[in-house]
C-alpha cells in the first residue's frame, strides 16, 4: 500500500493529466485506488472520475471539519485493507501550488509523499531552483520526486535532469512528458477542466475515453513507473502508520453520535424521504459527500433532468438543484415548460426547494447570456445576467439570519462561492431586491400577492474579508436559492433539518 500527493508551483501545470494517467496505469497493474482532489471545486473531480472510472472525492479542511477528515479518507473501500503489501494506492491531486490554499495543510496532515508536476515550457536550468524552493520552503512535507511536463526534446530534459541531480538531494526525477498539445487536449473552462458531461457531440464520452487512454500511453512513454512506485512505497511509511493506527482505534466501534469518530450518523428504521436532484448537462455541480449525508439522515436520492424530463419524479419531499452551466442550455431550459410548471406547482404547495448557484439562476425570473434573455421559473423575483460580470470566488462562512427549513436563526455552515453571474434589479445597477413585484410571468400565487414574503436569510462572511458581511440566501415560501455551495459536512444539522422538514410537508 502507498500514497501520493501530486503538487506543483501553480495551476495548469499538468497535475490533473498526471493524476488521470497514473490512476489508470495503477488500475492496469492491478491496484485498487482511492482518488481525492484538494480544494472546493467540482469540475476536476467530475472529469477525473470519468477518466479513471472511480469516484473522486473532495478533500478540503474548510468544507470537511478536521475531526472528520481521517474518516473521510480512511473509511472508504480502503477500510478493508489489512496488509501493507496489499495493492492499494491513495492518490491525491493538489489545487494550485503546493503552498496555496489548503494543499500544504493536507499533504502535511496525512504525510503524503509529494510528487511535483512541473511545467517546463520556456525554462531549463532555472527549473531546478523552483524545485529546490518547493522542497525546502516549509517543513513537514516530503517532496520525493518530480515529473517534468511540456518538455520540448530529449536535450531539454537532459539539461533539467542534470541540474536537479547535481544540486538537490533526496529527490527522484521520474521522467518527462513531451509538449504534444494534440494528445493532451482535455479543455478548460474558467478555472477548471471541462467535464465530459457538458460536451454536445454524439459519443462524447467514448471520445473522452479515447483521449484519456492516449494521454496515459503518452505520459508513461518517458516515465519510469517502477521507480515511481518504489519511491512512493518508501515515502509512504508515515501515511501507512496513520492509516493503520486509525483502523485500530475504530475497530469494532459503532457509529453512534454525530460528534464521534464515525464518518456519518447511522439512522434506524426511518421512513425514506425522496429528494429529487437535478442532474444533467446543465446542473451537475454537487459535493458527493452532501448526497451521502442526506442519505444517512433518511433521504432517497432520485435524479431528474430539467433539460429533458417532462414531469417530476412522483412522491418527492424536496427538490435539490445544484450548480452547473444553465447559461449554456438556457434556451432548452426555458422551452421545457412542462417540468418548470411542475416545479412551480410543487413550490406553490409549499414544497421544499434548495438551489445553489446555477440552481439559483434557474429559480430566477430570467437569465441573460450573450445579450439574449430567457424566462425561467420566476420563483425568486429577480433576474440574473452573465454579461459584463466579474468572478465571485472564495470560501464563505454562512449564518442563517432567520428560521427556515434549513434550521434556526444563528445556525452556521461553511461553503464556497464561484460564479460569474450576478443578480440584476429593475434598473440593472445593483442588488436592490425589494424593487420587484413577485410572480412567475403572470402566474398567480399566494406569495405573488405578498411581496414581503421574499426574504434574504443568509449572511455571508468571506475568509479573505472577514469583517465584511454580504447578503445571500433568498427565500420565498419553502424555496431557498443561494450562490454559496454549502458543505453539509461542516454542519450536518442542515441536512437533518432538510430531511425532517421534508417529512412534514
Amino acid at each position: 500500500m502507498f500514497s501520493v500527493f501530486f503538487a506543483s508551483d501553480r495551476s495548469s501545470s499538468g497535475k490533473s493529466m498526471i493524476t488521470m494517467a497514473f490512476s489508470n496505469k495503477l488500475k492496469e497493474l492491478g491496484y485498487g485506488i482511492e482518488v481525492f482532489k484538494t480544494g472546493p471545486d467540482f469540475l476536476d473531480p467530475i472529469v477525473i472520475s470519468k477518466a479513471v472510472k472511480t469516484e473522486v472525492k473532495n478533500l478540503d479542511p474548510f468544507l470537511i471539519p478536521v475531526k472528520f477528515l481521517n474518516s473521510w479518507v480512511f473509511d472508504g473501500e480502503a477500510g478493508c485493507v489489512r496488509d501493507l503489501n496489499e495493492k492499494k494506492a491513495f492518490i491525491v491531486e493538489g489545487a494550485m501550488g503546493l503552498y496555496d490554499g489548503n494543499s500544504y495543510r493536507v499533504a502535511k496532515k496525512f504525510k503524503f509523499p509529494v510528487v511535483l508536476v512541473m511545467d517546463s515550457k520556456r525554462i531549463s536550468s532555472t527549473m531546478a531552483s523552483l524545485i529546490y524552493g518547493l522542497k525546502k520552503y516549509k517543513k513537514g512535507v516530503n517532496v520525493c520526486g518530480v515529473i517534468l511536463n511540456n518538455i520540448s526534446s530529449a536535450r531539454h530534459y537532459e539539461i533539467i535532469f542534470n541540474e536537479i541531480k547535481k544540486n538537490i538531494k533526496g529527490i527522484e526525477v521520474f521522467g518527462y512528458v513531451l509538449n504534444d498539445e494534440e494528445t493532451f487536449k482535455v479543455k478548460e473552462r474558467h478555472l477548471g477542466l471541462i467535464a465530459p458531461i457538458t460536451q454536445n457531440s454524439e459519443g462524447a464520452i467514448g471520445g473522452f475515453e479515447k483521449i484519456i487512454s492516449n494521454i496515459k500511453n503518452e505520459v508513461f512513454r518517458n516515465i519510469d513507473i517502477d521507480l515511481m512506485i518504489r519511491t512512493l512505497k518508501k515515502g509512504s511509511k508515515g501515511f501507512n502508520d496513520l492509516f493503520f493506527n486509525y483502523a485500530k482505534r475504530i475497530k469494532n466501534t459503532q457509529f453512534k453520535t454525530e460528534s464521534g469518530s464515525g464518518l456519518l450518523v447511522k439512522k434506524k428504521n426511518n421512513k425514506k424521504v425522496k429528494i429529487a436532484v437535478a442532474y444533467d448537462k446543465a446542473f451537475f455541480f454537487y459535493y458527493n459527500f452532501n448526497f451521502e449525508i442526506l442519505k444517512n439522515f433518511g433521504a432517497e436520492i432520485t435524479f431528474f433532468s430539467p433539460l429533458s424530463d417532462k414531469t417530476m419524479p412522483k412522491g418527492i419531499g424536496a427538490i435539490y438543484i445544484g450548480g452547473g452551466y444553465p447559461e449554456i442550455y438556457a434556451k432548452n431550459l426555458a422551452e421545457n415548460r412542462g417540468i418548470m410548471n411542475e416545479i412551480y406547482k410543487f413550490f406553490e404547495n409549499n414544497g421544499i426547494i434548495y438551489a445553489e448557484c446555477g440552481g439559483l439562476m434557474y429559480l430566477s425570473k430570467s437569465l441573460t447570456y450573450k445579450s439574449k434573455n430567457w424566462d425561467l421559473l420566476g420563483i425568486l423575483p429577480f433576474g440574473v445576467t452573465m454579461d459584463n460580470t466579474r468572478l465571485s470566488l472564495g470560501y464563505r462562512n454562512v449564518c442563517l439570519k432567520e428560521k427556515s427549513f434549513m434550521g434556526d436563526a444563528g445556525l452556521r455552515v461553511n461553503g464556497h462561492e464561484f460564479h460569474y453571474s450576478k443578480i440584476i434589479t429593475g434598473d440593472q445597477n445593483d442588488e436592490g431586491y425589494n424593487q420587484y413585484s413577485y410572480g412567475n410571468h403572470g402566474r398567480a400565487s399566494s406569495a405573488g400577492e405578498n411581496p414581503s414574503a421574499f426574504k434574504n436569510i443568509f449572511e455571508c462572511e468571506s475568509l479573505a474579508s472577514p469583517d465584511v458581511l454580504k447578503k445571500d440566501g433568498y427565500n420565498v415560501l419553502n424555496a431557498i436559492g443561494s450562490y454559496v455551495h454549502l458543505s453539509f459536512f461542516s454542519n450536518k444539522l442542515i441536512a437533518k433539518n432538510i430531511i425532517d422538514n421534508a417529512k412534514m410537508i
